[in-house]
């Protein structure tokens, strides 16, 4: 005899704390059925669901009750009046885990402008309207223009999702009348010249500090302009990363996609790091050991990124600006911030010969534009001091001066055969028009 059908209703909160899902496990034919009925905002509860399987049960008894079908069974189950909350919600827990923790930080901050404005909207309901009006509100908040694009971007990846499960059938927060008007602002990166200013600059500044103020300041400016390490990577160095006799420094983390990167030391650079290390207090070395950060502070901690950034940079451009004013020579830039000294770095590297795959990988970049745009920006100069360009960029297993087609090849002096050249040298010298 055939057991009798039953069922019994299921409920399912959702992490917004204001969506409870209605549904049915309903026993009939042999086999169980997960039915889903709706949510409470679309006026489900539990005495409705309970009249719905009632229903249910006395089909099947007559044998007219049709089960969902197994493709429906098996998909995810959404609420098509389901908030914009709840799919970003959904959107964040798949994606934060592939992010890198600054980058993670950034998406937080327009998730919650993002939240606090569309939240409570249904996902299906949200249109161009909808979102030019969430626009306008970020703007009195006093958010940029280009703060408020960051937020619309990150609407347009959640989405993405919500297209492609159906929610709505086009994503309306892609496109360019969406977003605002953003002015093109110059990307700079420092001259030559302007690096030795600012490390000499540095270097009395450290010198003219209480000792226990001291934490490597002209070493610091020196490996991000020369090496081109993001700052939060070099505060983060411990000095087991370094290879100050191979002529190496490993950054970066191994849960972000660059991963793990080994940067390749000038010569002059190392100079600098042997000087920075060999004043690094005894007690620190016998108390930290390996462990210790390459830039310490005094107590043997790390340094803080927001502080060098926002301090150490502005009082050391300050302070070259005041002197390259009084030798009537060109300031530096009003804003200059660690990715001008990473753009110096790329800046320096294509002047040097470097090839730019090379100069892409020590940055840990992915995307070629930045390169590319800074060579684009090396090959219009005209007259470069190529003399100090070699001094800083030279590497320890290159001739101290640069001689006529060094960037092509070297050759074996035994056999005179061409030799494979370093990755980090061009096929081809830069070539630049006569300025006359």
């Amino acid at each position: 005899m055939p057991r009798p059908p039953t069922g019994m209703i299921e409920t399912h909160p959702w992490n917004d704390g204001k969506t409870v899902t209605y549904r049915a496990r309903v026993r009939a034919y042999g086999r169980q059925w997960r039915v889903h009925f709706g949510t409470n905002h679309q006026g489900w509860n539990e005495d409705r669901a309970q009249v719905e399987i009632d229903t249910i049960l006395d089909k099947v008894r007559r044998g007219t009750w049709e089960p969902p079908a197994r493709r429906r069974e098996e998909r995810d189950e959404l609420d098509p009046r389901e908030t914009l909350r709840v799919t970003a919600y959904r959107w964040w827990q798949r994606r934060k885990t592939e992010l890198a923790d600054n980058t993670r930080l950034d998406y937080q901050w327009r998730l919650d402008h993002l939240v606090r404005h569309l939240g409570d909207e249904e996902t299906a309901a949200i249109d161009a309207r909808r979102v030019d009006n969430a626009r306008q509100k970020l703007v009195g908040n006093g958010l940029s223009a280009r703060s408020v694009n960051m937020v619309l971007d990150l609407l347009a990846q959640i989405l993405d999702d919500a297209v492609e499960y159906k929610l709505v059938d086009a994503n309306v927060a892609r496109g360019k009348r969406r977003r605002m008007r953003v002015g093109r602002s110059r990307r700079s990166f420092l001259e030559p010249d302007m690096v030795v200013d600012l490390l000499d600059i540095a270097g009395e500044w450290e010198s003219s500090v209480p000792a226990h103020q001291r934490y490597g300041r002209r070493a610091l400016l020196a490996t991000l302009c020369i090496a081109g390490p993001r700052i939060s990577e070099l505060t983060g160095a411990r000095r087991s990363r370094l290879d100050v006799h191979g002529g190496r420094l490993r950054v970066g983390e191994a849960k972000t996609e660059a991963g793990l990167r080994d940067l390749e030391l000038t010569a002059f650079l190392l100079d600098e790091l042997r000087a920075h290390l060999a004043a690094v207090p005894n007690k620190l070395r016998d108390a930290h050991g390996a462990k210790l950060p390459i830039f310490p502070t005094r107590t043997g901690g790390t340094l803080n990124a927001s502080n060098l950034r926002n301090r150490l940079l502005r009082e050391a451009v300050k302070r070259v600006n005041g002197r390259r004013e009084k030798e009537g020579r060109m300031l530096l830039p009003e804003k200059v911030t660690p990715h001008t000294l990473r753009r110096t770095f790329a800046s320096l590297a294509l002047a040097a010969g470097r090839d730019p795959r090379w100069v892409m990988g020590e940055l840990g970049h992915t995307d070629a534009r930045l390169t590319l745009n800074v060579y684009a920006q090396v090959m219009q100069r005209h007259r470069v001091d190529e003399a100090l360009i070699w001094r800083l960029m030279r590497f320890p297993d290159e001739p101290e001066e640069r001689h006529p087609g060094a960037a092509n090849e070297t050759k074996n002096e035994t056999t005179g055969r061409p030799e494979a050249t370093s990755p980090r040298r061009r096929a081809a010298p830069l070539k630049r028009e006569n300025p006359a």
